[in-house]
């Protein structure tokens, strides 16, 4: 999932791209009505200079000399800026030396009235103004003055503020998303330092979180410590509590045992109270190892397992001395695992010491790390699995009775890696072609 930066820095930087967006937009079209407001100014001053200059003939009518104009460009040819005047019939009575081509038809507006429009392909301004003239005799006539324009010039510094306002906006765009990461990054600083105190009381660094925090991140920061506080005072009392029923069921247990030797009692009671007696021990040992499996735990200790690992492999080596194994650790010492040390003593003596009760001369142990979880491998040169060896996780099955043990080990390892969300699997090794024992554990 998407980190909670980045969720926040993507919906401001959508916010700020479309206020920005939208800005521009309503600053380009504010330019764009004001340069077209500026255009027709510039041509309506035109128009009244054009009328200035203008005087009635012999017959009284409007009459423009060439020589008298007010714009040098209406005298050269293809300059882009051309005038001329109609009659109320729409006939052209004077146009200026700058024009060149036929006249477009214009619909000149009311007398006293302007009209602005963009004329023919070439998008030419056309700005028309409608008067009335008082002849010699008295009599009104209505002439239309037209001025075209080419959009060059107002194209080109349209074109010229475009440029500059996005440019601008994308300078200003980019310094802005640049101070909202540091905002964010400021903002967000408590987030990551809780981080890093987490990470070491996983790590053992530390045993709680100590930092000054916001009064917004407090009550979790509080929360935390309290869980761990109870989740570890908890395991203990567990622990303890477990201890004192071993050791409350020692005294009796030993004392029923020794009451099954009395010779006063027949060897048939003496086997039914023997019997019993280990029947009884078989089953608090079973739910005290059961219930002292610790689990995984949220940010729990991680141990190193090679240290553990070795001692196994020494105390089995002196076990099954009459078989003089030799037991293989193929296990990095830097190698930690999220697990509790006690669970891992009784996850790696389980499968060694069965591995080292059927194996002929070598025992192979493999540790390693695959993502976020920690991989165990058992390996022996021993006759191996039976078919369906996972039947063999079952509580009291045993591969072959000839062999001691009560069929606890494998089923007890298969309960506690449940206990941790993990996996096992039996099948051969090939490698030392006994049995293969491979365990995964939630380590992250």
């Amino acid at each position: 999932m998407m980190s909670l930066q980045s969720r926040l820095l993507l919906s401001a930087s959508f916010v700020l791209l479309a206020f920005l967006a939208l800005c521009g937009a309503g600053l380009e079209s504010a330019f764009r009505r004001a340069a077209l407001g500026a255009q027709e100014d510039r041509m309506r001053g035109l128009v009244y200079a054009l009328l200035g200059a203008a005087e009635p003939d012999a017959r009284g009518a409007l009459e423009l000399n060439d020589g008298d104009l007010p714009e040098p460009r209406l005298m050269r040819r293809e300059s882009g800026l051309e005038a001329a005047i109609f009659d109320e019939a729409g006939l052209v009575l004077w146009r200026s030396p700058s024009q060149s081509g036929a006249l477009p038809l214009v619909i000149g507006p009311e007398v006293g009235n302007w009209k602005l429009e963009r004329i023919g392909d070439l998008g030419r301004f056309g700005l028309s103004f409608g008067l009335r003239w008082i002849e010699a005799d008295d009599r009104p006539k209505r002439y239309t003055v037209l001025v075209l324009e080419e959009p060059q010039a107002y194209e080109a510094q349209l074109a010229t503020f475009r440029r500059t306002l996005w440019l601008w906006l994308a300078a200003a765009a980019a310094a802005l998303l640049g101070a909202l990461v540091l905002v964010l990054r400021w903002g967000l600083l408590p987030l990551r330092v809780l981080v890093g105190e987490l990470r070491d009381v996983e790590a053992g660094a530390r045993s709680q979180i100590d930092a000054p925090y916001p009064r917004e991140i407090t009550p979790l920061t509080g929360a935390l410590n309290a869980m761990i506080r109870h989740e570890r005072s908890q395991l203990q009392r567990y622990r303890n509590a477990l201890g004192d029923l071993a050791h409350s069921l020692k005294t009796p247990l030993a004392v029923l045992r020794g009451l099954s030797g009395d010779e006063r009692l027949q060897r048939d009671t003496q086997r039914q109270i023997d019997e019993q007696v280990t029947r009884m021990q078989q089953i608090a040992d079973h739910q005290l190892s059961r219930a002292a499996i610790a689990g995984r735990r949220a940010l729990a200790q991680p141990v190193a397992v090679r240290p553990i690992a070795a001692k196994l492999a020494a105390a089995l080596a002196k076990v099954y001395a009459d078989k003089s194994l030799a037991f293989e650790l193929a296990v990095a010492p830097g190698l930690l695992g999220r697990v509790d040390s006690g669970d891992l003593h009784e996850l790696l003596g389980n499968t060694l010491d069965n591995a080292a009760k059927w194996a002929r001369g070598r025992v192979r142990l493999r540790a390693g790390r695959a993502g976020a979880q920690l991989e165990l491998e058992v390996e022996d040169d021993g006759p191996g699995f039976p078919p369906e060896a996972e039947r063999l996780l079952g509580r009291g099955v045993r591969a072959d009775g000839r062999v001691p043990g009560q069929g606890l080990g494998l089923a007890a390892v298969a309960e506690m890696l449940g206990a941790y969300e993990g996996e096992i699997r039996l099948d051969r090794s090939d490698a030392l072609g006994g049995a293969r024992v491979a365990m995964r554990i939630p380590s992250a």
